[in-house]
């Protein structure tokens, strides 16, 4: 961390120099930064875990869900639901419609998820093992079509806690290699032509504000290529839209593994390509081995390249081991995602009712990435001696180009209601933009500063305020 604080002072010591970045006149409230753990939504480590046919009563349990987040700061779940199983007997969905029983327990896994302050990274998929005697690994595409459109009401009804979608239904494990029903392991452009309508309904039937995530960045490139695109990385003016290029993401399922990581990366312009991608698209994913590439120094410079955001808690535990042995594993924890933290705000000092207001904010995210989903922001103005007198004003700042390692400052303004006098709380509220999160504290982002979170509502003090 000792190198990301020198860069943002010396960010800070450049701006503060610069005639270009104005810096108005008014009350000025200074921040300290914090290195506390904190349980922020959409970001940090997971919990996995895998649904099949076989038992079709176990879900996840709400106690649990409440625990992790309290306990290990987790709000993120990677739920694989495999549709065939190995277990001899056991219902198959390969080429059948999935059981009812089996998507009514999708639906209350996502409402357990909601209720404990949580969301979902979700991948569906067919076998989890790479047996000869175990195939077919995958169904066909017509299958597997059939398949996305029954999920489809589901990934709709519960958008609001999805974080994100990974690609799955080709190959065993869904990562689009051990396949019966595609040709495995292409080498030429045409070899994946049997897969892009199958990635193409999936872009139809997962909500639209949502990423898919792949396991290879081969994937998006060679689809780029082969469909009249440029095959480059996103631009800020294409991010987050809601295309191909914008909404593919990435997904390494076995990280700082060696120079390829275990097949993730053929060449270095595919490496190229993740890192520059990934500023404006999702990467996460485990480890798999440990090995001489996967120490804590060279994870976190591999996560800063690839601006990380999620990471599975559990696998592989000597790498994870290795992290806490060589004192990375709490930096990691910390920096997984987005950490915002407020450096000094200036408010209009004589605020009156009726007249504007404005709020100058330095802020800088010392994570390995930017918040990746549509995240709203807010100035909230809280009667002193009277909460229930509230004045909630939104604002258009975007936080998903608040970039890693980077200072950002913003104004935000309203025009104060003429009801208003006394003396009120100001907060800034980034709650989730869904009417059904939006006022849930679990779901908005703390800030990573002393005394400004409020527990109770998800709001971050800046100062107080009188209105004459």
């Amino acid at each position: 961390m000792k190198n990301n604080y020198i860069i943002i002072a010396a960010a800070l010591l450049l701006m503060s120099c610069n005639p270009s970045v104005p810096i108005p006149e008014g009350k000025t409230v200074t921040f300290t930064e914090t290195e506390e753990q904190m349980a922020n939504p959409e970001r940090g480590f997971y919990v996995q875990k895998y649904y099949t046919p076989a038992d079709l009563e176990d879900t996840v349990a709400l106690q649990t869900v409440i625990a992790n987040r309290e306990r290990s700061h987790i709000t993120l779940y990677l739920h694989s639901y495999y549709l065939a199983d190995t277990v001899t007997g056991c219902p198959s969905y390969i080429e059948s419609d999935i059981d009812p029983v089996f998507l009514e327990r999708l639906d209350r896994n996502m409402n357990t998820l909601r209720e404990g302050g949580a969301k979902a990274i979700l991948r569906f998929s067919y076998k989890y093992t790479r047996s000869i005697y175990e195939k077919p690994w995958d169904a066909t595409p017509e299958w597997a079509m059939k398949h996305m459109d029954q999920l489809a009401p589901y990934l709709q009804k519960h958008a609001d806690v999805i974080y994100c979608v990974q690609a799955g239904f080709i190959g065993v494990w869904g990562e689009w290699y051990y396949t019966t029903n595609y040709p495995q392991n292409p080498a030429q452009d045409e070899g994946y032509a049997t897969r892009w309508p199958v990635a193409e309904h999936l872009m139809e039937v997962v909500p639209a504000d949502r990423q898919i995530c792949f396991r290879q960045p081969q994937f998006k490139m060679r689809y780029l290529r082969t469909h009249g695109m440029e095959e480059k990385p996103l631009t800020a003016g294409e991010a987050y839209q809601p295309t191909i290029k914008a909404r593919w993401a990435g997904h390494n399922d076995c990280f700082v593994s060696g120079e390829g990581d275990v097949g993730t990366y053929h060449n270095d312009e595919e490496r190229a390509f993740w890192a520059e991608d990934t500023k404006y698209t999702l990467m996460g994913g485990e480890t798999c081995k440990q090995c001489d590439y996967s120490n804590g120094a060279n994870a976190v410079k591999e996560m800063e390249k690839y601006h990380w955001s999620y990471l599975c808690n559990s696998y592989h535990p000597d790498v994870l081991r290795e992290w806490v042995n060589d004192n990375h594993y709490n930096e990691i924890k910390r920096r997984l995602g987005y950490r915002i933290a407020l450096d000094k705000a200036v408010v209009t000092e004589n605020a009156e009712a009726g007249n504007m207001f404005e709020a100058f904010f330095v802020l800088h995210n010392s994570g390995f990435a930017a918040p990746m989903n549509k995240r709203d922001i807010e100035l909230v103005f809280v009667k002193v001696n009277n909460p229930n007198e509230k004045y909630v004003y939104p604002q258009s700042e975007d936080p998903r180009f608040w970039f890693a390692d980077e200072v950002h400052h913003f104004t935000l303004k309203c025009q104060l209601d003429a009801k208003m006098k006394g003396d009120y709380k100001l907060y800034l509220n980034l709650p989730d933009p869904y009417p059904s999160l939006h006022d849930n504290p679990a779901f908005s982002i703390r800030l990573a500063n002393d005394n400004v979170w409020e527990e109770e509502t998800g709001y971050n003090l800046i100062t107080t305020v009188t209105v004459q």
